[in-house]
């Protein structure tokens, strides 16, 4: 059984009816415009020749957060006039935006929409006032970056400019790869030059090449090695008592190896960790002190009465051995070579 409203029951109905519409229509409009109208806000201005298809709504950025949107498109008053865009920002963001804060229009992707995106300008200004206008940037367009490369083919082609000159000049091309040659010869020579002049025998004892040391087919290769801290203290190039009694057991092995044309090399490798010039002075001082050491005491350079034997010491600071060793030894260390001639 139903019972009919009263008049008043009616009206309270009919008024909770309209009072949810009107907040649902209100919810609509402020999710629609992402601002709620008693939300923090404030505005800004920037004015553009071109504002190359932004239209009130299109957002607002700052350090690319999603900040605001355009309100107003004011038209100029004059054609040599700028178009006036009427920013408005989030409250919350008030205090990264300065007086020399900028505005430009960029571009979404390739084929994306626009956005406004402020840059908030440095920390040393003072913050922009409310309804400022901050300055503008030109807008980056995909359109007119391809006029320019279209631009400079155009040039190209015809001649222009020193590209367009070389592209079309033979002779100025057939020139330039003459001198190109010319250039490369001439580096060559010098690298001969420099490979002659290392194996004078002024010169030979003061430039040391790492390959012809250590890489040696036509030779049998005996080696001997030792951690750093087994000779020296870390990064010093003094023997430790313990580092000259180290050296003393290596004398029965170096010689049973004096055999003729022999050649002892004493090669250090530095700590990767250092500066590669402080490596390279540390590890050539270590292996001279090897070397003293083994031919003040032990004469590992004589082979007889009247006969020597070259002790060559090399540092070779960070760099790798000239060819890759089978076994994998520790950094820093000395080696202690000795190269018998096979044939």
């Amino acid at each position: 059984m139903s019972r009919s409203l009263s008049r008043w029951q009616a009206v309270l109905l009919g008024l909770v009816v309209l009072t949810s519409l009107g907040l649902g229509a209100f919810g609509l409009f402020a999710v629609g415009n992402r601002q709620w109208l008693w939300a923090d806000t404030f505005h800004i201005q920037a004015g553009f020749r071109q504002v190359r298809g932004v239209e009130v709504g299109t957002r607002v950025r700052v350090k690319g957060m999603d900040a605001g949107e355009v309100v107003a498109v004011q038209v100029p008053a004059t054609p040599d006039a700028d178009v006036l865009l009427r920013l408005r920002i989030d409250g919350k963001l008030r205090h990264l935006i300065r007086a020399d804060a900028s505005a430009q229009i960029i571009g979404e992707g390739m084929i994306g929409g626009k956005v406004v995106e402020v840059s908030p300008g440095s920390a040393a200004a003072p913050p922009v006032a409310d309804n400022a206008t901050v300055a503008s940037k030109p807008a980056a367009e995909l359109s007119d970056l391809m006029a320019q490369v279209d631009g400079a083919i155009r040039d190209l082609r015809g001649g222009q400019g020193t590209l367009g000159k070389l592209a079309t000049d033979d002779k100025l091309y057939h020139a330039l790869l003459q001198l190109a040659d010319r250039g490369q010869n001439t580096l060559t020579s010098i690298q001969q030059d420099a490979d002659a002049l290392k194996d004078m025998p002024l010169v030979r004892n003061y430039v040391k090449d790492a390959h012809k040391l250590l890489v040696r087919p036509d030779c049998e290769r005996n080696r001997q090695w030792f951690v750093e801290g087994d000779l020296f203290e870390p990064g010093g190039a003094v023997l430790t008592a313990r580092g000259r009694q180290e050296l003393d057991k290596l004398v029965p092995w170096l010689e049973g190896l004096k055999h003729k044309n022999s050649e002892v090399v004493i090669a250090s490798y530095g700590d990767a960790t250092l500066e590669p010039r402080v490596s390279l002075t540390l590890t050539q001082k270590q292996s001279d002190a090897v070397c003293a050491y083994l031919k003040d005491n032990h004469a590992v350079q004589k082979m007889g009465w009247f006969s020597r034997r070259k002790v060559t010491p090399i540092g070779l600071g960070v760099a790798a051995p000239p060819a890759p060793d089978k076994e994998k030894l520790p950094t820093p260390r000395v080696e202690v070579l000795v190269f018998v001639p096979q044939g």
